[in-house]
C-alpha cells in the first residue's frame, strides 16, 4: 500500500502547478507561507524590502518549466505569484545546518540524513512529481513544494544537499540555480553520478553544497562540495563518509569568517560512530547514529525536522518527521510507493 504521506501529481508542468494548487487551496497554502516567512523572520530576520524587490527576479530567472509549474500553483489556488517567489527567496536568507553520511558493504550502500531547518511539523509531505517527457522525482519537504534539498528518481539516483556558506555568488540573478532548485533539475534530467557531476560543471549556484549522490543501479557514490562557481568531489577514503556543513576538500578564501566548529563537530562524532561500526550497520544502528545527541540539533526554533535512512538499491526508505528533533523523537515508518 503507498504511503499515505504521499501526493502525486502528473501532466505538464502548467497541469501540474494547478492541481497542487487546487489539492492544498489558496487560504491554507497563504497561511503556510506566511508561517514559513514568520519563522526565518523570528530565527534570521528578514529585510522586508529586499523581499519584496528581488524575489520576483530570482522568479522571473528560473528554468521556463518550473516558472510554469509556479505559476500553475497559483491560478490553482487562486492567490498571487509574488507570494510562492517570496516564500522560496526568504528560504536564502537562512543558514541551515544538515548531517549526513554514505556507508558501503559489499552489496549495498546506505545514506543516512538529518535535515535541520525551521517549523519542525510542517516537513511531513512527500510529492512524487511526474512531468511529461522528464524522469519521475520524489521529493521530500513542505505542503505543495516542487523544490526539495533531497530526493529520489525512477532511475535509483538518490540526491541530497547539506547547506555551505559561499563567497564567489555572482552578482547577477540570470543562469543561476538555487540549491533546491538544482537538486530537482538534476533528480528530473540524471540518471547517473557522472551526469549529475556534468550538471554542475554547467550550472553556476547561488548558494553551497555538500552535495550527497547515490546511484542504486550499481551503488556508485560522491561527495562533491560546492560554492557558487566551484565543485571538487571529496575522497572517500574508507567504507564510509560523513559530511556537515563545512569544506574539507575546497580552500576556504582568507578573510572568510565562518564558524565551523559545530559543523566539525558533528561530523567527527558521525564519523567516529561509523568507525565503531564499520562491521555493518543495521537500520536501528543507523538511527541511532542520526539521533546521537551530538548529531542531531534541537535549537528551540530550529534543529532536525526530518530524517532520512535510505538503501537507493533495494528502493527502501525510512522517514522520521512527525517528532522533534526528527531522528530521536520522530516515528521511523518505511515509504511504500509504485512509479
Amino acid at each position: 500500500m503507498e504511503s499515505d504521506l504521499i501526493n502525486r501529481f502528473s501532466g505538464t508542468a502548467e497541469e501540474i502547478g494547478i492541481l497542487i494548487g487546487k489539492s492544498i487551496g489558496g487560504k491554507k497554502f497563504l497561511n503556510n507561507i506566511s508561517k514559513m516567512i514568520e519563522a526565518v523572520n523570528n530565527s534570521y530576520g528578514i529585510n522586508y524590502k529586499k523581499l519584496k524587490n528581488e524575489s520576483m527576479f530570482w522568479f522571473e530567472n528560473l528554468p521556463e518549466d518550473y516558472q510554469k509549474e509556479l505559476e500553475g500553483i497559483s491560478r490553482g489556488a487562486n492567490f498571487p505569484i509574488e507570494k510562492i517567489a517570496q516564500w522560496y527567496f526568504s528560504s536564502m536568507c537562512t543558514d541551515n545546518g544538515c548531517t549526513s553520511f554514505i556507508t558501503k558493504t559489499k552489496d549495498s550502500c546506505w545514506i543516512g540524513r538529518n535535515n535541520d531547518y525551521l517549523l519542525p511539523e510542517s516537513w511531513g509531505h512527500i510529492n512524487i512529481i511526474e512531468v511529461d517527457n522528464k524522469i519521475p522525482v520524489m521529493l521530500f519537504g513542505l505542503e505543495g513544494d516542487i523544490f526539495s534539498g533531497t530526493g529520489f528518481n525512477k532511475e535509483k539516483l538518490w540526491i541530497h544537499y547539506n547547506h555551505l556558506p559561499v563567497w564567489d555568488i555572482p552578482l547577477e540573478y540570470r543562469k543561476k540555480l538555487s540549491p533546491f532548485v538544482f537538486i530537482r533539475k538534476a533528480l528530473e534530467s540524471c540518471k547517473s553520478v557522472d551526469e549529475v557531476e556534468r550538471l554542475l560543471q554547467n550550472t553556476v549556484r547561488d548558494g553551497g553544497m555538500n552535495l550527497f549522490v547515490v546511484d542504486g543501479k550499481n551503488n556508485q557514490s560522491s561527495v562533491f562540495e560546492c560554492s557558487s562557481q566551484l565543485y571538487k568531489k571529496r575522497r572517500i577514503e574508507s567504507s564510509y563518509i560523513a559530511g556537515a556543513n563545512h569544506y574539507s576538500e575546497i580552500k576556504v578564501p582568507a578573510g572568510c569568517n565562518f564558524d565551523f566548529k559545530d559543523s566539525i563537530k558533528r561530523q567527527e562524532k558521525v564519523e567516529n560512530l561509523l568507525l565503531k561500526n564499520k562491521k555493518g550497520l543495521s537500520l536501528q544502528k543507523m538511527i541511532d547514529i542520526l539521533s546521537n545527541s551530538e548529531v542531531e540539533q534541537n535549537n528551540n526554533l530550529s534543529g532536525t525536522v526530518y530524517s532520512n535512512i535510505v538503501c537507493p538499491a533495494d528502493n527502501l526508505i525510512y522517514f522520521a518527521y512527525d517528532g522533534f528533533p526528527a531522528a530521536s523523537k520522530g516515528n521511523w515508518q518505511k515509504i511504500e510507493w509504485e512509479w
